[in-house]
């Protein structure tokens, strides 16, 4: 990536710790950190959407991605079962283009055997296999084709936490249970695909959609949107932030939808957003937390706080980082 970009999040999550302390961050408490700019919430019910942009115009984009959205409409990424019969939580993915693949933990890919979740935020480089760590989100099927043939966005945060950061599959399967009957979806195979993909699903969130996304696309600064901040019902949830405008473009509406599914079913207890203060104090929560790092399929690098979890995906450890997520334990 050009050396002129914006310093990753993780890096500017760094800065901000000492921002979010001074009283010149008080002073202009939408500073998120240099080079990103945190905007005013955009608000519905319970539910506040704080923008993150850069404080430029971007620049030429950096690594051209290829997403799995994209990977499986065209044909150039395969995604199948395990050889002898497949294997619940992996898969094979097999990146067939010319660009990087990138996968992002949360998103829901459907057919196989049965309909699963990956685990873990993962590279994948140019004409390059993997095996890739999955969650089931179909407990009640395991018959069908080898191939998985689409995608059906990011699942909720509460199904999220449970594959990416606890790595169980019982308590996967659990919250995929808990969300299905919240929203009061019924099928024979106790599938997220409904909510996913569904008519249900739409039903969930487009009164969010209807009253927040007109108003992200109607932004002076639309152009600049790297990332979202989530809070629900007055506390700071999820920050997810990519690494130019036109990864996070690739990204937007599944992620949005994954946080109208969020919320969906959460009771009103409050209506006022949390203040940008919050937003500093939540990334804090790791500032001394030590990383894990794992290397292959890109580094990952995790942290867990007693309240807030986090990642960062680079190519590699020298590198910038790529997407960085916040999540709040619940």
């Amino acid at each position: 990536m050009r050396a002129t970009r914006p310093a990753s999040f993780a890096t500017a999550v760094a800065v901000s710790f000492l921002v979010a302390s001074s009283p010149a961050f008080a002073a202009n408490a939408f500073d998120l950190a240099p080079g990103q700019r945190l905007l005013a919430p955009i608000s519905h019910k319970n539910l506040s959407i704080f923008p993150v942009v850069l404080s430029e115009k971007p620049g030429a984009p950096g690594v051209h991605y290829l997403t799995l959205a994209e990977g499986l409409k065209t044909n150039s990424v395969a995604v199948e079962e395990q050889k002898n019969g497949g294997t619940v939580n992996s898969v094979n993915v097999g990146n067939k283009s010319d660009r990087p693949l990138l996968l992002l933990a949360g998103e829901v890919i459907l057919g196989g055997q049965q309909d699963r979740v990956i685990g873990e935020d993962t590279i994948i480089q140019p004409h390059a296999d993997l095996v890739v760590p999955v969650f089931c989100v179909e407990h009640g099927r395991w018959s069908g084709k080898v191939q998985f043939t689409s995608t059906g966005g990011f699942v909720d945060s509460s199904v999220r936490m449970k594959a990416k950061y606890a790595g169980n599959q019982q308590q996967v399967w659990d919250a995929v249970a808990k969300k299905n009957q919240a929203l009061k979806v019924q099928n024979a195979t106790g599938t997220y695909r409904s909510l996913a993909t569904g008519a249900e699903g739409k039903a969930a969130t487009q009164p969010f959609r209807d009253a927040i996304a007109p108003k992200l696309a109607a932004l002076p600064e639309a152009g600049q949107l790297i990332g979202l901040v989530a809070a629900v019902n007055g506390r700071v949830t999820s920050v997810d932030v990519f690494a130019d405008p036109q990864l996070f473009a690739a990204y937007r509406e599944r992620l949005l939808d994954s946080i109208f599914l969020a919320v969906a079913d959460k009771p009103v207890t409050s209506e006022t957003p949390p203040a940008a203060q919050a937003v500093g104090d939540f990334v804090n929560e790791l500032r001394a937390t030590k990383a894990e790092v794992k290397n292959g399929g890109g580094s990952r690098e995790m942290k867990k706080g007693s309240k807030v979890v986090g990642t960062s995906l680079k190519p590699s450890a020298a590198q910038k980082s790529v997407y960085d997520s916040y999540q709040a334990v619940e």
